[in-house]
């Protein structure tokens, strides 16, 4: 378990920014190669392959429920059981479902007043496609977009179990209760919760780089055959990054007041995270 937990930490902990960094690159690189190149065709490239029709189709719906899954267990602990701060951390997956949904529309609707038909006579995208015509339209990745999307989210929440050790030191500090101002049934309940759900949230943990992993490698694929053209592929990984810049960078850093408004993970009164 030791092995496949240091696996696990080497693949989801490197920087997200140098994450950003590859992914840009990468799809600006393979969207060259594919419009240059005759990429060999492969099976998991043909649309109907079980990854795209049961991962990537349903793609935010397994974020959102191992993310979901993994903010629970991990809430418990360094939010000692108050029901208000853990509702700050699942508000960030609100947030989420609110990107996913609004570019997804957005990216909808610029294709339809973007475009035009085959056939001239037909003005609109419905009359066009109902004729049995083509619409010739910008229409950015929807695919890129959410597995960029996905990718970042995945890889800003579980920073809180890169420090998870160090957690584990601070509840074990005798004067925790003067040094966090908390009380003895917070730190108590802390303390319990840590050492029973630590072994759930490894296994989430484990799942959560199984779906990264499969969401870059479908990535790769998205990006290095011909769905969709180099800039459409480039505007939706952007607007991903804007997304999570918006969220992660500036929304989630303001110091928000309010008391039902998303916190940055590991947000706690235990401060075990470097950043908060």
């Amino acid at each position: 378990m030791m092995m496949v937990m240091k696996i696990c930490r080497m693949i989801l902990f490197v920087d997200t920014s140098v994450k950003i960094g590859v992914y840009l690159i990468g799809v600006m690189i393979g969207s060259i190669i594919c419009d240059l190149f005759l990429v060999p065709k492969i099976y998991m490239a043909e649309r109907r392959n079980p990854l795209n029709q049961y991962f990537i189709k349903f793609g935010w719906g397994w974020t959102f429920t191992f993310i979901g899954a993994y903010l629970g267990l991990t809430c418990l602990v360094y939010c000692c059981g108050d029901l208000r701060r853990m509702s700050q951390h699942f508000l960030r997956l609100v947030v989420g479902t609110f990107w996913w949904y609004a570019c997804t529309s957005l990216f909808t609707h610029v294709e339809t007043i973007m475009g035009i038909c085959t056939a001239s006579v037909h003005g609109d995208k419905n009359s066009c496609l109902e004729a049995g015509k083509s619409w010739l339209g910008f229409d950015i990745s929807g695919h890129v977009f959410l597995e960029i999307h996905c990718l970042l989210i995945i890889s800003e929440e579980v920073k809180t179990f890169k420090e998870w050790s160090k957690l584990g030191t601070i509840l074990e500090d005798e004067n925790l209760k003067d040094r966090r101002n908390l009380s003895e049934e917070e730190i108590g309940q802390a303390r319990m919760n840590y050492k029973t759900l630590t072994p759930y949230i490894k296994g989430l943990i484990v799942c959560l780089t199984i779906i990264l992993v499969l969401f870059e490698f479908m990535l790769l694929i998205s990006t290095i055959y011909r769905f969709h053209t180099l800039s459409q592929k480039v505007t939706a990984s952007f607007v991903a990054v804007i997304c999570w810049f918006m969220s992660y960078q500036v929304f989630y850093r303001s110091g928000n007041p309010f008391p039902f408004m998303p916190v940055m993970p590991g947000t706690s009164p235990l401060q075990f995270m470097r950043n908060n």
